[in-house]
């Protein structure tokens, strides 16, 4: 049963990074079609869930907090299958005076509002001094209700979710995305939440391993101190390059004028800081047989405040997708390959598989390198600009 498990989990893993590529190559509409949409891949993750559950139940797991963190991923994954399901999505053309209660679906299928809506103005905001675009705006009514609808602003009325997408050349006109999602949005968000809290609850427990790492370090305290201020001036570092690339003098494109792009940044910034430092550590380790075992306990301390980040900013940027993008989770490649990270991490987290902890996390830090400057870089997508 266990190495049921490794296999499927390995399998999902190579098959989402697999798909980035083919992404690259064949398409956005090819992967979200034969892939991620196809039944094959939700027929994958709900076997891996099964086989996982059934693992559980026969190890008889009780710890409360790793129930509730696997408990966490099922209802996550359960809701994303109602998205899948249920989900309508579609885009409304609009008119400066028109109204309509009409949209369109992806097939280009022609379909009911349970409303009428009309645009009264679009307007294009700039960047003072400048013709750069810093929001773009609708103001539109909905039953002859005034809605305001930019690129971080939603207008939401009977269960159906409108976001700006684009907007016609002369200015008359706007597109607006759609997104009916009444099940499988509160379904994943309750995941998430409980993500959040088994996540802080894993580092709290008293008999959990991080609690029990940071015992075995209390004759390391010269280690630890220098690592804590490796990774403080780190991420004060990587704080300021990310937040001055993204402040207002450097106009940043619409979609990133977010309250939750700060936020967003310090978790992930964070998470990875962490993992770096748990990269140096292990790869001390490697060099040095003296202070092996001692580095081990450092990388696997790092390991999991390390994880409550990465799901942090996870869980955070989801939001923020679906507040901007209409959609808490597009499969765009950044979002792939920092879920990719997430399950790559997740493996050391557990006690029944044994391997050499210092070897795989040099060789995990790959997939941050990936995550970062690989999409950047050669896969693309929404994120390429992070």
């Amino acid at each position: 049963m266990k190495r049921s498990i490794i296999i499927l989990y390995i399998v999902v893993v190579a098959v989402l990074a697999a798909a980035t590529v083919f992404e690259k190559y064949q398409g956005t509409e090819y992967v979200s079609n034969n892939i991620y949409g196809a039944w094959w891949f939700s027929a994958l993750w709900a076997l891996l869930v099964a086989v996982s559950i059934f693992w559980l139940i026969k190890r008889k797991v009780r710890r409360p907090s790793v129930m509730v963190l696997h408990l966490s991923f099922v209802v996550i994954l359960a809701g994303a299958l109602l998205t899948h399901l249920t989900a309508v999505r579609g885009v409304v053309p609009l008119r400066q005076g028109v109204a309509t209660n009409t949209f369109l679906t992806r097939d280009m299928h022609l379909h009911q509002l349970p409303f009428n809506i009309c645009l009264e103005h679009f307007d294009v905001k700039f960047y003072e001094g400048t013709e750069m675009p810093s929001d773009y705006i609708s103001q539109v009514t909905i039953d002859g209700k005034p809605f305001t609808i930019s690129m971080n602003q939603i207008a939401s009325y009977r269960n159906i979710r409108l976001y700006q997408m684009d907007y016609d050349a002369d200015m008359q006109g706007s597109i607006l995305s759609l997104n009916y999602d009444p099940w499988g949005i509160p379904v994943t968000y309750c995941g998430y939440a409980l993500l959040f809290v088994s996540l802080i609850w894993i580092l709290i427990d008293p008999k959990g391993r991080f609690r029990e790492q940071l015992a075995l370090l209390r004759n390391h305290r010269l280690q630890l101190n220098i690592f804590a201020a490796g990774v403080l001036v780190c991420f004060l570092f990587l704080m300021y390059h990310f937040l001055n690339k993204y402040s207002p003098e450097n106009h940043p494109m619409p979609v990133l004028n977010s309250r939750l792009l700060p936020i967003h940044i310090a978790t992930i910034m964070l998470a990875y800081t962490l993992l770096l430092f748990a990269c140096l550590s292990s790869l001390v380790g490697i060099i040095s047989t003296k202070h092996r075992q001692g580095m081990q306990h450092l990388s696997q301390m790092m390991l999991y405040p390390a994880l409550t980040f990465l799901g942090f900013g996870i869980f955070i940027g989801a939001i923020w997708a679906n507040i901007s993008w209409g959609n808490y989770w597009s499969w765009d490649p950044k979002e792939t390959w920092a879920l990719i990270t997430l399950m790559i991490y997740g493996i050391p987290a557990h006690r029944s598989i044994k391997l050499n902890h210092n070897v795989y996390m040099v060789l995990a830090f790959l997939t941050i390198l990936m995550t970062y400057f690989g999409v950047n870089y050669f896969l693309g997508g929404m994120h390429s600009y992070a």
